[in-house]
């Protein structure tokens, strides 16, 4: 366990409109903002966007599972914002639902927002924090403590958030076929169906 301790400092909330990209407004935001260090409350409603819902399998390193939502979800998530290597690196997860069904992950690449997302970002101040590339799991991890008590391996750091490895490009299955209520229809399934 790591641990840091520090400040509350400045509390901003923000609109993110129809058709906007919510990660791309919340990231020029915050960079505008030069929040280093926070943590992001979110909800509203998302036209469509693309989430890992877990690995593949339980190992490590993980093989992420992306799936892409389309079609207006309801959305409520948190992020975390430490600093990274090329500025603030922002990490999100969020829950969404429609029509009765749910998914929960980690947001990544697009988050096309449907009607409007509010948003409240808690500015920290005064944090021993960092956010690096871990070599046995493969992900950026936060470093929490002063740099001695956790020292950096510059040798092999990536420059993207979590591993950001492409979907396998694997033939067809009927998995999908097998989902209740037209899930299927609502949910594109990345693993086996490329990113446009």
């Amino acid at each position: 366990m790591q641990y840091t301790e520090g400040q509350l400092g400045r509390v901003f909330v923000v609109r993110i409109d129809d058709g906007e990209d919510m990660l791309v407004s919340l990231r020029q935001f915050i960079n505008d903002k030069s929040v280093c260090a926070g943590s992001i409350l979110f909800l509203g409603a998302l036209m469509n966007g693309r989430m890992v819902t877990g690995p593949e399998e339980p190992i490590i390193p993980p093989v992420p599972h992306f799936v892409m939502f389309e079609g207006g979800w309801e959305v409520f998530g948190v992020g975390t914002i430490y600093p990274g290597e090329d500025g603030p690196h922002i990490h999100y997860h969020a829950s969404v639902g429609r029509s009765g069904h749910a998914l929960t992950g980690c947001l990544r690449e697009k988050a096309i927002t449907y009607l409007i997302v509010e948003v409240v970002i808690l500015e920290f101040t005064g944090l021993s924090a960092r956010r690096e590339f871990d070599q046995n799991t493969r992900v950026h991890l936060p470093v929490l403590g002063k740099e001695e008590e956790a020292p950096i391996d510059d040798s092999d750091r990536e420059d993207s958030g979590e591993i950001e490895e492409e979907p396998p490009a694997d033939e067809k299955t009927d998995e999908m076929d097998d989902l209740p209520g037209g899930l299927a229809e609502i949910i594109r399934d990345l693993t086996r169906r490329p990113f446009p």
